[in-house]
């Protein structure tokens, strides 16, 4: 049933700790098409790979929870602020692992080849989550309170005097003017 799964141009990072279950993982992707990045052992090994800003595109992660006493958190927070979808490859219970990762697949070991291969095509096939990014926070101009003020006194201090319309507009439209001593 392996056989039946094209994974052919999808470059999949393999992080996993245990060697010869990381080398079968990746000897059973490579057959189904896949270019394997890995194994990578730690966390550290595994960002190296990938790159920052994501320097090589990657499809999908296959990641191991607990790398030699390492979790892979951090990985798959930036992972998932990539756009790229992983599975999760674990004795861990499913209830364990932090809530922000409720979307990941959870495979339990030992680990049916079968199932992961269908995981891993059925996650490179749907488009990626969005992720929220935060929106930027706009500073408030130093001088914004000062120009409202200055076009409230205006409106203010012309009110009941009578000048043209035309000098009403602008020391409306220009209140620096107020503030500079250009009152009329």
């Amino acid at each position: 049933m392996a056989e039946d799964i094209n994974l052919d141009g999808q470059r999949i990072i393999v992080v996993e700790d245990d060697y010869l279950l990381a080398s079968d993982l990746c000897r059973d992707l490579r057959a189904s098409g896949a270019t394997v990045l890995g194994p990578a052992p730690t966390p550290f090994y595994a960002m190296q790979l990938i790159g920052p800003e994501q320097r090589r595109r990657v499809h999908a992660a296959v990641l191991d929870i607990n790398l030699h006493g390492l979790k892979v958190y951090d990985l798959a927070d930036t992972l998932q602020q990539r756009g790229v979808p992983f599975v999760f490859a674990t004795a861990y219970a499913a209830d364990s692992i932090p809530e922000r990762f409720n979307q990941a697949p959870v495979l339990q070991k030992p680990l049916d080849r079968n199932q992961l291969l269908t995981q891993l095509a059925q996650l490179i096939r749907r488009p990626p989550p969005r992720v929220a990014r935060a929106l930027p926070v706009l500073e408030p101009s130093p001088h914004e309170p000062v120009v409202h003020f200055a076009r409230a006194l205006a409106r203010a201090w012309l009110q009941p005097q009578a000048i043209s319309v035309r000098r009403k507009a602008e020391l409306q439209s220009e209140p620096e003017k107020l503030l500079d001593g250009e009152l009329l």
